[in-house]
């Protein structure tokens, strides 16, 4: 089986490549992917064209929406993952494109049709739980009133990225199941890298990447 691994930054990249010796023996491309929704999405778009991997794994660190639910430190995948920032307004006028009656993708080609929500197929993996909705944002809370008002809105949110939904789109148009995880590092809104845990999470994150690798994934019911 060919699993392709994608990583947001080449920070994160250092920080999981020297952690990935669990892995010898398991046939894996690792490769960054670009940091952002837009960049994440071409060029997984162009990694999977190139790979035909049969499966995919983004993982990375994101911000907690609840501490005390996903602490910082620990690491967590994810059912589904929702766009937040395509569509018309900011902050609370902002509608999404779907609350506007419109698709990211229409279907094209006998592709799937794609609105703000995904799954991913995390439904059953054995021995390890999910943690429900990431939020994939086109820029990332700067506070902690931002982070409140994106907690209201997507309640169920267990945290927040700016790559998974776009590494989903592109999975789901080529038919290859995804599954995220991302070392939880910082609380969302909280800007100062100082607070910041990111050796901790990214250890997290590849504990929990090595344990997925090395099992069957069964898709989503959702």
């Amino acid at each position: 089986m060919t699993n392709l691994i994608l990583v947001p930054t080449p920070l994160e990249l250092e920080r999981l490549q020297s952690k990935l010796h669990a892995l010898k023996g398991t046939n894996f491309a690792l490769q960054l992917c670009g940091f952002g929704p837009i960049a994440a999405a071409a060029r997984a778009s162009n990694l999977i064209s190139r790979y035909q991997p049969e499966r995919v794994l983004l993982i990375g660190i994101a911000g907690t929406f609840d501490a005390n639910r996903y602490p910082i430190g620990s690491a967590q995948r994810f059912t589904r993952t929702v766009c937040y920032g395509v569509g018309v307004g900011v902050g609370k006028s902002h509608n999404s494109a779907a609350q506007m009656g419109w698709l990211q993708f229409t279907g094209a080609d006998a592709q799937p049709e794609i609105g703000d929500t995904l799954s991913l197929d995390s439904g059953f993996v054995s021995g390890i739980p999910a943690s429900g909705t990431l939020l994939t944002c086109c820029s990332a809370s700067d506070s902690a009133e931002e982070a409140e008002s994106r907690r209201q809105r997507f309640p169920d949110a267990a945290a927040e990225d700016m790559e998974g939904f776009s590494v989903a789109m592109a999975c789901s148009l080529a038919g290859v199941p995804l599954q995220i995880v991302r070392g939880i590092s910082n609380e969302v809104g909280n800007r100062n890298m100082g607070d910041w845990r990111i050796d901790e999470a990214m250890e997290s994150a590849t504990e929990l990447a090595t344990r997925l690798m090395q099992r069957a994934w069964l898709p989503s019911q959702s």
